[in-house]
This record gives structure tokens, sequence and C-alpha cells, in this order.
């Protein structure tokens, strides 16, 4: 799970980057948001399947 981590904090600085620099409604902006949403939602799963597993 750490390396998911690490490539969301990649991603979201490369989001943030690029939303500066080209603006929130760029293609190449969205294209990063929408990647950076997946691995969101893995993490969410992922974490999710750890919590039932507690359980």
């Amino acid at each position: 799970m750490e390396a998911l981590h690490e490539k969301i904090e990649i991603l979201r600085k490369e989001l943030i980057t690029t939303a500066l620099k080209y603006g929130f409604t760029a293609p190449n902006t969205l294209h990063i948001s929408q990647e950076l949403d997946k691995l969101l939602n893995l993490l969410g799963q992922e974490k999710e399947t750890i919590g039932f597993q507690r359980m």
C-alpha cells in the first residue's frame, strides 16, 4: 500500500503543477485528475478490504 501512497502523492503534485500552468479545465489536467481519482478509489477499496478483514 506504501507504493500506492507514493504514486498518489506524485500524481497530486503533478496535478497541481499542471493545473496552475495550463488551467483547471485543460485536457492534460483533466487526464491527470482522472488518473488520480482511479488511484484514490483503489486506495479506498484496499482500506475497506483491510477493515473487513479486521472484523
